[in-house]
């Protein structure tokens, strides 16, 4: 028997794609008296045969696949069947039809057929009014979740966390469930937790009336591999590194706001004692940190550098320049940073260009003790002194507080970014010592300047002369903890983010 040829189009990521054609890829909803068709499928013509009982029906289809399957598919509708506008198809309406649904045109054109998904999801569920809450997508093993959980109680709202497994892989189930509980004023996802990637989770919140917002606190086009829909492009966009800001407006963002990182004074001016393997610090250098992100081999399978490149990236790193994400990207000549995965090279590029230049860091670095997984054995030789991994809430405070000195290395996958450190050791009582990066000018230079560093052999002098004036350390100390308290907080960014999506 021969089997039938598929219909193929260029789905909306620009993608061939296979479109099924049976009566199993349609699903019923809903008894009303009228009928609409939300997409007809590759064969019209054989819709009177599998649903015989429908007469005169409606139908809403994607112009983008309308289009690709042409004028013969056009003349097979079969005569009966009328055309209305996708903004007709309002829950009032939904609530009242028969809906008979072609289940893969959501994944091949998600932003046209989201929406629609969710006034049909609407039209079933109970609603209710919109309260002062704020949903964070998270478990109690990200970071994040407490501070901003904190922070959105200080500023009157009931956080909640949705399960962020179920939010994304279940969205069409779970969250109307959660939704006919509680309609939060804000869903606050950090990197897109919690969010599908074909964008659903996303238009079930905004047609309830939830604010949706992610927090970039990584490289945003690292994280945008996984969106399979524009959807992005209408959620308020938060970014910790301002340098993203641009380009992501050009691809179509509406809303993009630089919200850095902070500190958490709750969780890191507690008290606590050091465990028995993070004794002897006082005296010491600390860095606290992994040797590489988990997974990282198989997010960059099959990628190479050019060997001319990443030679001119050692050497800049030596003279205390920085090959970040946007240099790579400009050596490698990938422009296209959405969609695809063709943005991972230049992510590539930068991610191993951080991991040379911590290395080259922590081999000058004097008195130094690193807290870490076993990898930094294998860079720093065995001599090195090497500690266990420490808890980030019950330990690392203390660790910050009392060492001698803390040692930052700022990722070139984020050109202006900061990391926890800049905020994290002055809060819990430390002192630091870091690299120079655009991202600095968040702060006062005459602060900034003298905790500096641009090449790893200047990262001596700097130590000597910080070490060497106990009373100008303390003073700096000083002066670092209370702007950290004052301006710096997650309570400070909670503000920012509802102002940025007009609910302050």
């Amino acid at each position: 028997m021969t089997r039938p040829e598929r219909a193929q189009i260029v789905n909306e990521l620009g993608k061939k794609q296979t479109l099924p054609s049976d009566k199993g890829q349609f699903e019923s909803m809903g008894l009303g008296v009228e009928t609409v068709f939300l997409g007809l499928g590759p064969e019209p013509e054989r819709l009177q045969e599998w649903f015989p009982s429908v007469q005169a029906p409606l139908y809403v289809e994607c112009p983008g696949f309308e289009e690709q399957m042409g004028p013969d598919w056009k003349a097979r509708i079969p005569e009966g069947f009328w055309s209305m506008p996708a903004e007709a198809f309002t829950p009032e309406f939904a609530r009242t039809a028969r809906v008979i649904r072609y289940r893969p045109g959501l994944k091949a054109f998600p932003t046209f057929w989201g929406p629609l998904a969710a006034r049909l999801a609407k039209a079933h569920w109970k609603e209710c009014g919109v309260e002062r809450h704020v949903w964070l997508p998270t478990t109690e093993r990200d970071l994040l979740g407490s501070e901003l959980a904190i922070a959105f109680s200080e500023e009157g709202y009931t956080a909640f966390s949705p399960d962020p497994f179920k939010a994304a892989n279940e969205p069409g189930t779970y969250l109307p469930d959660l939704l006919q509980t509680a309609t939060p004023e804000l869903f606050f996802s950090v990197n897109f937790k919690g969010l599908d990637p074909f964008g659903l989770g996303f238009n079930l919140l905004r047609e309830a009336g939830t604010r949706v917002a992610v927090w970039l606190v990584d490289n945003p086009f690292s994280l945008l591999t996984s969106v399979k829909s524009g959807y992005w492009k209408e959620v308020d966009l938060f970014v910790t590194d301002s340098s993203f800001i641009l380009p992501l407006k050009e691809l179509g963002a509406q809303s993009v706001h630089y919200l850095p990182l902070a500190a958490c004074p709750q969780l890191f001016q507690k008290d606590g004692e050091l465990p028995g393997f993070a004794t002897g610090i006082e005296n010491r250098l600390v860095f606290v940190g992994r040797s590489q992100f988990p997974d990282k081999d198989k997010y960059y399978a099959g990628l190479k550098l050019d060997s001319a490149h990443w030679d001119e990236a050692r050497q800049m790193l030596e003279d205390g320049k920085r090959p970040d994400f946007h240099w790579w990207q400009e050596q490698t000549g990938v422009h296209r940073l959405w969609p695809g995965n063709e943005v991972r090279l230049p992510g590539f590029g930068a991610e191993e260009s951080g991991r040379a230049w911590r290395s080259m860091c922590l081999k000058t670095a004097p008195d130094l003790t690193v807290f870490g997984d076993d990898g930094w054995k294998e860079i720093l030789g065995p001599e090195a002194d090497v500690r266990p991994v420490v808890d980030y809430y019950a330990t690392l405070p203390a660790i910050y507080r009392q060492a001698g000195m803390c040692l930052n290395m700022t990722s070139p996958q984020l050109p202006a970014g900061l990391t926890q450190r800049h905020f994290d050791v002055w809060c819990a009582g430390g002192v630091l010592l870091t690299d120079d990066t655009p991202g600095l000018d968040l702060f006062p230079n005459d602060l900034a300047r003298p905790i500096t560093f641009a090449s790893a052999d200047d990262i001596v002098v700097k130590y000597d002369e910080l070490k060497s004036n106990d009373q100008f350390r303390k003073e700096l100390r000083a002066a670092w903890e209370a702007l950290i308290l004052l301006e710096h907080t997650y309570e400070n960014r909670v503000k920012l983010v509802l102002e940025g999506v007009g609910l302050e």
